[in-house]
């Protein structure tokens, strides 16, 4: 299937925040779009029958549930099934149940991010290799870089691309909450501009939805393992402490940056221009 805009586009929950930034980006490429509510149940119908590509874009912890439900209706080879789910795996085999084609989708940048220059994953379920070709195609004249990999490659991935950093942000403010008091206060008052950056960071996970990340957290077949791996270098630094061991600790800190290479420098670089930028700023007010 060729990606253009002859192709009618069907929406399901596409008047959410990221059901309704794609309906946008398509609209603006000259597609007509339908979009419903996740939970409309007559119209859906209507849009997976008479739609030539047919998008979920649905909260994740209820992804699987709606593509089943909806699924039945994917009766046309000729039509094509995507979805913007954080998660890969179980949602693809949901949709792999549909008579067309699959590919699972993923956009790295949320609905209040400018999408030039980002990337977006596709996992191909069943498609012919014209079809993803277009579709990769379609999404780099956006200036959306597309990235090809199975679904289960995707999910391991967002264990360490969005559980990791999660959990360190939610272990952040957990722990700074049990200290308590006026710790927040005294942080902004005397900490470093690095920190800063940090405790940002922190605020921007926790000024969201936990209905959003906690099935992120929670549904990643992966997060196990990493709070296994999380486990154990706590407790490798604990003996550290424990011992007052210098030597252990320049071993470990020389061998992870070894592991870094180039990031090491580039992270430094980044962050020194985040940090000028954000004393500008400072300055401004």
């Amino acid at each position: 299937m060729k990606i253009s805009p002859s192709r009618s586009i069907g929406i399901i929950g596409g008047r959410g925040r990221t059901g309704s930034q794609f309906a946008r980006i398509f609209r603006r490429r000259g597609f007509k779009v339908m979009t419903t509510g996740s939970k409309d149940s007559d119209n859906n119908k209507k849009l997976m029958r008479g739609c030539d590509i047919v998008i979920f874009s649905v909260p994740l912890m209820h992804s699987t549930r709606i593509i089943e439900r909806e699924i039945v209706y994917a009766v046309r080879k000729n039509q094509l099934l995507l979805d913007v789910s954080s998660l890969k795996y179980r949602q693809c085999r949901a949709l792999k149940k549909a008579a067309g084609e699959v590919i699972g989708m993923h956009p790295l940048f949320g609905p209040t991010t400018e999408h030039l220059g980002q990337t977006i994953v596709l996992c191909p379920v069943q498609c012919n290799k014209e079809t993803l070709r277009s579709l990769q195609d379609f999404f780099a004249s956006l200036g959306i870089r597309p990235i090809v990999m199975t679904a289960e490659k995707h999910d391991h991935l967002m264990a360490v691309l969005q559980v990791l950093p999660h959990l360190k942000s939610l272990l952040v403010a957990d722990v700074l909450h049990k200290i308590g008091g006026d710790i927040i206060d005294t942080i902004n008052e005397t900490a470093t501009p690095a920190y800063r950056i940090e405790l940002n960071l922190v605020g921007r996970f926790l000024d969201d939805d936990p209905t959003l990340y906690g099935p992120i957290i929670l549904d990643n077949p992966e997060t196990a393992h990493i709070l296994a791996l999380l486990r154990r270098s706590l407790s490798e630094i604990t003996e550290m402490l424990k011992g007052n061991d210098l030597r252990a600790f320049a071993k470990k800190y020389h061998l992870l940056a070894n592991f870094f290479g180039p990031q090491t420098k580039e992270g430094r670089e980044k962050t020194e221009i985040c940090i000028r930028t954000m004393s500008r700023l400072k300055r401004r007010t």
